[in-house]
């Protein structure tokens, strides 16, 4: 069985059934993904804060000098007038088909129409998008996850990992 945060679909269950069920915070497993799509959320006012920890904790003090195993994100949860601002999180690309679009059917996408199977952007929703490897960087394997329409904006298509509303 995958860890928590090895996959995509994991990380997007757990958040919003945290979220769901008025946690105030989520603890995940730290990966480079898990860091790099929570920080999109942070970005987009879904989530209150991140802070690095251990399992007890959030305790950034203390995280480099723990294993690997036990570094953990913590994800503050925000809630308005009893209801969890991030309300779903949605896997569109599973590991058994991956959904990869180019840019202008990611344009498509965000301006509400289909494309590849999957429905236009609504409104309150973002895309979260796993862009190709950036060669002028000479980053070699380093994948770079993108708001849509940041992704959009930088002339790149990708493959279209959640939508989050």
């Amino acid at each position: 069985m995958p860890r928590l945060g090895s996959l995509p679909a994991n990380l997007c269950a757990h958040l919003q059934n945290t979220s769901r069920s008025f946690h105030p915070r989520a603890c995940i497993p730290y990966t480079n993904s898990a860091l790099a799509i929570s920080n999109i959320l942070l970005r987009s006012g879904l989530v209150s804060n991140i802070s690095l920890g251990s399992p007890a904790g959030p305790d950034p003090a203390s995280f480099n000098t723990l294993p690997i195993p036990a570094k953990k994100l913590w994800i503050g949860l925000k809630h308005r007038d009893g209801q969890p601002v991030l309300r779903r999180m949605n896997l569109v690309s599973k590991p058994s088909f991956r959904v990869v679009v180019s840019k202008e059917e990611l344009g498509r996408l965000l301006v509400g129409k289909r494309a590849r199977n999957v429905p236009g952007v609504g409104i309150g929703e973002i895309l979260i998008v796993k862009t190709p490897e950036d060669r002028r960087e000479g980053r070699a394997n380093a994948e770079r996850y993108m708001e849509g329409w940041a992704a959009f904006r930088a002339g790149l298509g990708g493959e279209v990992i959640c939508r989050v509303a």
